[in-house]
């Protein structure tokens, strides 16, 4: 915020002359489900670095 108000102030202008909003819905590509037998294998408990999804 600190740099918009400093841009604003060198420009003399307000945030809505420098900042444009698009709102047009973006459609998202149609991805087939993937198979069981392409998941990936469970590891075992030992020397995971995350939680299991």
């Amino acid at each position: 915020m600190t740099t918009l108000a400093a841009l604003c102030t060198a420009l003399e202008c307000t945030p809505n002359d420098l900042i444009e909003v698009d709102a047009t819905p973006v459609e998202r590509p149609v991805t087939p489900s993937r198979p069981v037998a392409d998941l990936p294998k469970a590891v075992s408990a030992r020397g995971r670095s995350m939680p299991p999804l």
